[in-house]
């Protein structure tokens, strides 16, 4: 057998520690994203006047399918002429729709204060 020139691999050099990563480099220079609604649709809880929208958050929900259904096929059938955005933006004016008709009925048309917790997980105990 004849023997081999070659070098074994090395391991790459380590990165400088003042060098982010590249996840980093993809979060850190995020701003908190605004969108097009948000700068130009009015909310409900303002009036008229728009407002920037707070940074946006993922929620999640249960809801029974034939309403999930129902609701994707209004929002099909009308999303261009309401102007909705997306599937968030439909959902995001039903409910605001929602609360401000509760701000208006139990608390004289001022905001709930909102302590931003989690709610408790789970339904209701019914008694």
């Amino acid at each position: 057998m004849t023997e081999s020139n070659r070098r074994p691999i090395e391991v790459p050099p380590r990165r400088q520690a003042e060098a982010p990563s590249v996840q980093n480099l993809l979060k850190a220079n995020r701003s908190a994203p605004v969108t097009e609604r948000a700068l130009s649709a009015p909310t409900l809880s303002s009036g008229t006047e728009p407002r920037l929208a707070s940074a946006l958050k993922q929620v999640s929900y249960y809801m029974p399918t034939d309403d999930v259904t129902r609701a994707k096929a209004a929002y099909t059938a009308t999303n261009g002429q309401e102007k909705d955005h997306s599937w968030s933006d439909f959902i995001t004016r039903a409910v605001l729709t929602e609360v401000k008709r509760r701000e208006d009925l139990y608390n004289e048309g001022d905001r709930f204060q909102g302590n931003g917790r989690n709610l408790a997980p789970g339904r209701k105990i019914q008694f």
